[in-house]
């Protein structure tokens, strides 16, 4: 069975302006982009949609760079409303995943990074939980082996002794996690996607603290591999430093 893997790559680049998108951005002379779908490949996925938006055009010629490189299948959609949140953009591939008849798909930013490992050990950890939620986030536990990450931008997470998400958000005072930035969702995630716009929510925290109330929030804990979120100057410099 195929699995999917949906990189949301919509956003302006604010704090970060290269003049390219930050899904392109290089670690090593490889891009996050590319970086995403080289890992995700050697986990089992062969199935991508990556979603645009500002600036489009520099992704799509380098994902048809890379559809000569990996026997995989790349598909874009784009999002008009990119001035949106986060959410809105996830809402944008329904339509794809549904046509793939996905039952469940990956989630992840383009501009974050995950070292070798981390994907896997998401897996594993999802497999002996063995999770049935609507939405399942890889998380991490604050210590020295993460202290790169931005914590005045991070999206903090408190989460209770059975992994059930309790809050999310980058401002909660009370948090044990990281947010990652990798989830593992099924395709009821859209339903609550639209109730939260129908109160003109449109983050991806918003549609989480929803489904917190519906018990269909769960978290694994992806530790001892190295992760960032390359959204600022400084997190470009030190993912350049760390061992991806």
């Amino acid at each position: 069975m195929n699995k999917q893997c949906v990189i949301l790559a919509a956003g302006k680049n604010s704090r970060l302006d290269t003049g390219k998108p930050k899904s392109l951005l290089e670690i090593n002379g490889k891009s996050l982009l590319e970086r995403h779908i080289e890992a995700f490949h050697h986990n089992g996925c062969n199935e991508f949609c990556v979603v645009t938006g500002h600036n489009p055009g520099p992704i799509i010629e380098k994902l048809a760079e890379l559809k000569e490189k990996y026997p995989v299948t790349i598909d874009t959609v784009h999002n008009d409303r990119y001035d949106l949140e986060n959410g809105f953009s996830v809402s944008v591939a329904e339509h794809w995943l549904r046509a793939h008849h996905s039952d469940g798909f990956y989630l992840t930013m383009g501009d974050h990074v995950f070292g070798q490992g981390f994907i896997p050990a998401f897996d594993a950890a999802m497999v002996s939980d063995n999770i049935s939620q609507h939405l399942c986030l890889a998380v991490d536990v604050p210590s020295d082996l993460n202290d790169h990450i931005d914590i005045d931008d991070v999206t903090r997470v408190l989460v209770n002794e059975r992994g059930h998400i309790m809050m999310i958000g980058k401002m909660i005072a009370q948090y044990n996690r990281y947010d990652t930035g990798l989830f593992f969702m099924k395709p009821a995630v859209f339903e609550t996607l639209r109730a939260c716009f129908e109160k003109q929510k449109y983050t991806i925290s918003d549609m989480v603290s929803q489904l917190i109330l519906d018990r269909q929030a769960i978290t694994v804990d992806v530790v001892g591999c190295v992760w960032n979120d390359v959204d600022n100057p400084d997190d470009l410099r030190n993912s350049l430093n760390l061992n991806f």
